[in-house]
């Protein structure tokens, strides 16, 4: 197996970063786990079962729930509610349910991630769905299934591009990015930040702690995943291609970015543009998932009130974490490359 970017920036220290390490192996082991109990329940080329989440970004650890999703991509058919039924039937004894956000759990259709994009109909969860099929999804089951999955992934990217041809063909600027996709990826991560605020209210503060550190760490991870995503396309070598090639080409690279967890994706930037920060990004995301798999510090954060958050000193170290994480990211996005620094002035704000 090649090395992956993480493993080069480990160097020859093995056990550097080794709860990511772990994550990663747990995460292999509850895919085909999952995939021996429910991969024969979607066979034919028009539907596949996607998870989402940690389990997707290979960061699954005690304690992680599993967000799951039949998407169908294909015509409607009554028996796919009975999918639904037998896939929970088979998951929820052994994974739990979904969050209660109604995000997941539950059958979609292809039709309204990609035709609904912006506008009334383009509600919260269509979006979230849609962004996170892009950031954090992995298919369950046979090459079938995988290949539906790349299907509509490769149908939402081309229709974020078709719809920016204009600035994609119509400039001769050298630093053409997706900007629709990134407004998309941007509107997405605000619209994570004012729903935290909505949950709080909603659910009285019932886990606010660990959902706090979540924000700031894996949430804020697939936030600058996808704001990479895009800009990373303007800072590759010009090959000069024709300007009637570049929103194939744009699609690819957009494409094998969602093949990759954000972790992966985050250390190839840092290891071709500044490395020196690695031990700033990765330290503390690692320290973050040490935190999740200890289930007596999580159930204790889960426990723990907005009032009596600010003098515990669990919450407090993990918001010091936090706080590092940031630091770091701000760095790479707006310090360690002049190439990354502008892309995010030009395209990050305006």
């Amino acid at each position: 197996m090649a090395a992956t970017a993480l493993d080069t920036l480990r160097g020859s220290d093995s056990t550097r970063w080794s709860n990511i390490a772990g994550a990663k192996v747990l995460s292999d082991q509850k895919r085909t786990e999952l995939n021996n109990l429910a991969g024969d329940l979607l066979t034919t080329d028009e539907g596949t079962l996607i998870i989402f989440g940690s389990l997707a970004r290979d960061e699954y650890t005690a304690g992680s729930d599993l967000d799951w999703t039949v998407l169908i991509d294909g015509r409607a058919d009554s028996r796919h509610f009975e999918v639904v039924r037998q896939v929970k039937e088979r998951l929820e004894g052994r994974f739990g349910k979904p969050g209660p956000t109604e995000v997941f759990g539950s059958l979609v259709f292809s039709h309204d991630l990609v035709h609904l994009i912006g506008g009334d109909d383009d509600t919260n969860k269509n979006m979230t769905r849609r962004l996170l099929l892009l950031l954090e999804s992995t298919p369950i089951g046979s090459s079938t299934s995988r290949q539906v999955h790349e299907r509509i992934v490769n149908v939402v990217l081309n229709r974020y591009v078709e719809e920016d041809a204009s600035f994609i063909r119509g400039n001769r600027r050298s630093d053409r990015i997706p900007r629709f996709l990134l407004n998309d990826v941007v509107r997405f991560w605000r619209t994570i930040a004012v729903d935290y605020a909505n949950k709080y209210r909603a659910r009285g503060g019932d886990k606010w702690a660990l959902r706090n550190i979540k924000l700031r760490m894996s949430r804020k991870l697939i936030f600058t995943s996808g704001l990479l995503m895009c800009i990373t396309w303007a800072l590759r070598e010009a090959d000069g291609s024709d300007d009637a090639l570049l929103a194939p080409k744009i699609v690819t690279h957009l494409t094998e970015w969602t093949r990759r967890p954000p972790l992966e994706s985050l250390a190839m930037v840092i290891h071709r543009h500044a490395p020196e920060l690695a031990d700033e990004v990765f330290d503390n995301y690692d320290a973050f998932l040490a935190l999740l798999n200890d289930q007596e510090q999580r159930g204790h954060l889960e426990k723990l009130s907005p009032e009596d958050a600010y003098a515990d000193a669990d919450f407090l170290a993990a918001r010091d974490r936090a706080i590092k994480f940031d630091q770091a990211l701000t760095k790479l996005l707006f310090e360690a490359d002049p190439g990354i620094s502008s892309l995010v002035k030009t395209y990050g704000v305006f």
